[in-house]
């Protein structure tokens, strides 16, 4: 075996070491609540891992360890952050939006949040809403699940007894002859 393939091997044996390390050390929250800085922090610290990878010679894997390490690090600063501070976890981590609201469709944020007519249904559906006008909320999460409020049973029926027994008698015995 040549020293290209031993150099590839150690190095791609030495940097996913080195990511299952971080990724422990940033935490399971992060991956069970993944929003979209946890998907673009991820994604980037793939990218230097195949850096890493691909570069060749111990230099540049020593080089992309530091990175990491510094990546991970400020990754973890920006969610402390968050933690602490509304206004940066809101342009972070976004805010979720009121898609559905007592039946209605809100077209305003749909059109902001990018979901179009089809796609809510199908979500909807996936929820177990097939009509909704049956749904007082349907809130887009920041990580792009859709929670459901259904309307109380109170208010979707209708009062069936009748106001006046008779009339009501009399209208349905007219309306059969």
């Amino acid at each position: 075996m040549n020293v290209h393939w031993l150099m590839t091997i150690a190095a791609t044996t030495f940097t996913f070491v080195i990511l299952l390390m971080l990724v422990r050390w940033i935490g399971e929250t992060q991956i069970s609540q993944a929003t979209y800085f946890n998907w673009v922090a991820g994604a980037c610290m793939g990218n230097i891992a195949a850096n890493m990878i691909t570069a060749g010679g111990w230099q540049p894997l020593i080089t992309g360890t530091v990175q990491l390490f510094f990546f991970s690090a400020v990754t973890i600063a920006a969610a402390y952050l968050s933690l602490k501070s509304r206004r940066f976890r809101k342009i972070a981590t976004g805010e979720p939006i009121v898609l559905v609201h007592r039946g209605q469709y809100i077209l305003k944020h749909m059109k902001r949040s990018k979901i179009d007519l089809d796609l809510l249904q199908q979500m909807l559906r996936e929820q177990g809403y097939f009509d909704y006008r049956k749904v007082e909320y349907a809130i887009l999460e920041p990580t792009g699940s859709l929670s459901v409020l259904p309307k109380s049973d109170r208010e979707d029926k209708v009062d069936v007894t009748p106001s006046n027994p008779e009339a009501e008698q009399r209208q349905q015995t007219n309306h059969i002859k």
